[in-house]
């Protein structure tokens, strides 16, 4: 009870709840609603200038700070699918390669946010929330770069058919991203030994996302290109200029030829050694050519 120059001013009740500190935001939500359902019933059967009760804690407060958390966490979530297929269609210029990647990143944050929850038993939380934004990091490191492999495969080396493509990219990159990822494993083993929860569970999300991701990568996205890849040019975004008529479009408004963009190295160089250079005058036999032909004649 709380008088104020004598005068009654506030009156505080309080009271013990079952909700451990420990709790998902989801279970602290439930606890809060049925504080504030209270606080309401009790406003409602107050007389006029009394119906001004509210709840209040410490836990209520930090728990705001963790549905921050988590609501920037699916935030997170909404924006980086979109962000990853827009870079991977910057480093392939291939929807097809693109769309394989973006799926292979959905099932590997599938994979580790579920096993966090069914075999786990974490909800999610503050921790969860955090370090689940690392998880689509490492998800897309080793997808893009095979992506990446597997469409230089026919810019550098002129391969078309999926299976070269294939074994293009497997033998410039698989070894790499291998042991990419035993390092990247390696460094999450060390938090293990931690004692606070943050950061055990930062190691655990570290170590399963690497190792999915590895799977994943070299496993589904791999064989996805093998069966499903495209061959050639299909899927480029200039194949898919041409086919809508936008390359067209460019050459007779702008002047720009997008048939031209794109090509490897190899072709301008060999273009530029068939260069023909006209002569300035008539070009004279010489003497062994002459020689040549008078010895030819003289045979017949």
């Amino acid at each position: 009870i709380g008088f104020i120059d004598g005068n009654l001013k506030y009156a505080a009740i309080q009271f013990t709840t079952t909700m451990h500190d420990d709790v998902a935001t989801a279970e602290k939500g439930k606890v809060r609603e049925v504080v504030d359902d209270l606080v309401n019933e009790i406003n409602r059967g107050s007389p006029p200038g009394m119906a001004n009760a509210f709840g209040s804690a410490s836990e209520f407060v930090w728990f705001e700070t963790e549905r921050g958390l988590v609501h920037g966490f699916y935030m997170g979530m909404i924006i980086c699918f979109p962000m990853a297929f827009l870079m991977l269609m910057l480093s392939t210029s291939n929807v097809i390669v693109s769309m394989l990647a973006v799926l292979s990143i959905g099932l590997i944050v599938s994979c580790v946010l579920g096993m966090c929850q069914m075999f786990l038993g974490w909800a999610l939380g503050t921790g969860e929330a955090i370090a689940g934004i690392i998880v689509i990091g490492f998800s897309v490191d080793y997808v893009i770069h095979l992506g990446h492999m597997y469409v230089d495969a026919n810019r550098a080396k002129g391969f078309i058919h999926r299976i070269d493509r294939f074994t293009y990219s497997a033998r410039k990159m698989a070894g790499t991203v291998f042991a990419g990822a035993v390092t990247t494993f390696g460094s999450g083993l060390p938090l293990f030994a931690c004692q606070l929860t943050f950061f055990t569970k930062m190691g655990t999300l570290i170590s399963g996302t690497i190792a999915f991701s590895i799977c994943y990568s070299l496993g589904f996205f791999m064989s996805a290109c093998l069966l499903f890849g495209p061959n050639g040019r299909v899927g480029d975004l200039l194949w898919i200029a041409d086919i809508i008529g936008l390359s067209a479009c460019m050459k007779n408004r702008c002047g720009v030829d997008l048939s031209r963009v794109g090509h490897h190295k190899s072709e301008e160089h060999v273009h530029t050694q068939m260069k023909v250079i006209p002569a300035v005058g008539p070009m004279q036999p010489s003497s062994s050519s002459a020689s040549d032909e008078k010895d030819v004649n003289s045979a017949l």
